[in-house]
């Protein structure tokens, strides 16, 4: 628990291997057939972008940030700018193909994400949070 506080590692290298894992050919994915299930793609979409953001808020949320709305607010958008960041990448850079649907998984993961962070012990600094 103490580690998600601590450091940055778990957050940094979450937020690698969801480039790693938008980057791979989806051929290669072909014979997963776990894969082929209608729209698993946004599911793992939205779990990626909620841990992400879980992470992260875990993380800033140690530091001294006044307000943890406006945190989660700017995790929230960072997460979702990341993840249609990271659908422009696939358009121009990789062989997959550009989806905003793709790209509100991935906001909707990041703002549940957050709340999930907000009532969790990692969101609670001590304050009364009824």
């Amino acid at each position: 628990m103490k580690m998600l506080k601590s450091s940055n590692w778990p957050a940094l290298l979450w937020t690698c291997l969801i480039f790693y894992a938008l980057s791979m050919d989806p051929k290669g994915m072909g014979e997963m057939s776990l894969m082929k299930v209608d729209g698993i793609d946004k599911l793992i979409h939205f779990i990626l972008f909620a841990v992400f953001s879980f992470l992260w808020a875990a993380r800033l949320n140690e530091k001294s940030f006044d307000n943890e709305n406006r945190l989660l607010l700017l995790v929230i958008a960072l997460g979702a700018a990341y993840g249609m960041g990271m659908e422009y990448y696939q358009k121009f850079f990789t062989s997959r193909s550009f989806s905003y649907w793709d790209g509100l998984a991935d906001a909707l993961g990041a703002a549940a994400g957050s709340w999930a962070v907000k009532k969790s012990p990692y969101g609670n600094r001590g304050r009364n949070q009824n």
